[in-house]
């Protein structure tokens, strides 16, 4: 049967990319090169990975993150999309907490620890942090290759919850947890198609380090949220798009421990 709404958008969208061609003269040999490469990625295969990374993230944060559109008129965090890896059941730990990692963990230590606010300023008491992040080889733990496939992952083997936990910040909104600097995270094989195009377009064929977050409270819209590092030249070049000025964090060294601030601030349900 005819549906309207999606006639309505199918409308639109075409006309975007009448109004795109049109704004930058874009030629007939110019989108014959454009169609002749998204036929040869679906024929090897790669075409599902290059419309999840460029195209399908961004569409999160303007579809799912619209409790936190326009950050700007309140001071809310920026909500940044959670990606393929989040898996729901991660354990309850203490606050302090120490994410869960093998006696023999690689990687850099690191102690992330911040408040919890509304965007009137008052400490929102027991906010729930859902904390998930890659190993320093770049793996996530309890997922599968049909989880988050296109995607590669170095190590699929990895113990249950590894890296993964849920931190309740106590009455003043403040949290705590050690957990280590995590790895990098190859979006596209060296030599593919995908790859070559990310070239093309300067932009980096791995994410930039991050920390994902999950934060709710009572009365307050869920973020999501990634914490980046500063000093990473991989998040001027991100591949979907840019990483939001509040999301990056300088790491402060105290000897051998590296530390982060980051504060989250949520904004009140209506």
């Amino acid at each position: 049967m005819p549906n309207d709404r999606l006639t309505v958008v199918f409308n639109d969208l075409q006309q975007a990319v009448a109004d795109v061609v049109t704004k930058h003269a874009v030629t007939p040999a110019e989108f014959d090169a454009a169609v002749e490469w998204i036929e040869e990625s679906v024929r090897a295969k790669e075409f599902s990975l290059a419309a999840l990374l460029l195209f399908s993230f961004p569409v999160q944060n303007a579809t799912f993150g619209q409790a936190y559109a326009n950050p700007e008129k309140d001071g809310a965090t920026a909500w940044v999309m959670p990606g393929p890896a989040y898996v729901p059941g991660a354990p309850p730990l203490p606050n302090p907490a120490v994410l869960p990692m093998r006696p023999d963990e690689p990687g850099e230590p690191l102690v992330v620890s911040g408040t919890v606010r509304s965007t009137s300023g008052e400490p929102v008491a027991g906010a729930l942090l859902d904390v998930w992040q890659a190993t320093a080889e770049g793996s996530y733990s309890d997922l599968t290759p049909e989880m988050v496939a296109p995607l590669e992952l170095p190590d699929w083997n990895l113990p249950e919850h590894l890296l993964r936990g849920k931190i309740r910040a106590d009455e003043q909104g403040r949290y705590e947890y050690r957990t280590i600097v995590p790895g990098l995270e190859r979006v596209a094989a060296p030599g593919s198609r995908l790859a070559d195009l990310l070239a093309t377009l300067d932009r980096a064929d791995e994410r930039p380090l991050h920390i994902h977050a999950i934060v709710s409270g009572d009365g307050f819209h869920t973020l999501t949220h990634q914490v980046h590092f500063a000093g990473d030249p991989r998040i001027a070049r991100v591949t979907e798009g840019a990483v939001p000025a509040d999301s990056v964090h300088r790491i402060n060294h105290d000897g051998d421990l590296r530390t982060l601030n980051c504060d989250y601030v949520l904004r009140p349900v209506a």
